[in-house]
């Protein structure tokens, strides 16, 4: 085909044409891609908000969580305070309780032992004077015997006759 009066014109209208179609399918396709992009950017920008704020939430829940752990953690330790202080307490009124019983045990033993020795001093002196009473009885009963020079003693040994078997001590 020969080339002539336009047509080459033609074809370069056709061409351009073509290339404005493409140019146009082309800027709509950049505008749709941009467009998705940046829904794309934004629903990734939300979800990552999302995600921040579910994070936030999760570790705000954790603290909570940790915060009242450790409130019941102190509360514990200062119910176990106030135990150990009560046990304590306690303790005291145990030790004072058996000091007091030890006090009133030795008070006993010693109402105890002033009680016996008191009958035991009581015991003897009746016994000593119900024994001097006898002796006395009896030295009143006894028969009374005058000695007279030369009588021999009672116990029939003789004084005075013959030499000392044994040296006076003096």
């Amino acid at each position: 085909m020969p080339v002539g009066n336009g047509q080459a014109a033609a074809g370069f209208s056709v061409v351009f044409a073509g290339a404005e179609a493409v140019g146009a399918a082309g800027v709509a396709g950049a505008g749709f891609f941009a467009a998705f992009f940046a829904a794309g950017f934004f629903a990734l920008g939300f979800f990552a908000a999302a995600a921040f704020f579910a994070g936030a939430a999760f570790f705000a829940g954790a603290a909570f969580f940790a915060a009242a752990f450790f409130a019941g953690a102190a509360f514990f330790a200062g119910a176990a305070f106030f135990a150990a202080a009560f046990f304590a307490g306690a303790a005291f009124f145990a030790a004072a309780f058996f000091a007091g019983a030890a006090f009133f045990a030795g008070a006993a033993f010693f109402a105890g032992a002033a009680f016996f020795a008191g009958a035991a001093f009581l015991a003897g002196a009746a016994f000593f004077a119900v024994a001097i009473t006898i002796s006395l009885i009896k030295l009143q009963k006894a028969p009374q015997r005058t000695w007279h020079c030369g009588d021999p003693p009672p116990d029939g040994l003789l004084r005075g006759q013959g030499p000392a078997a044994v040296a006076p001590v003096r």
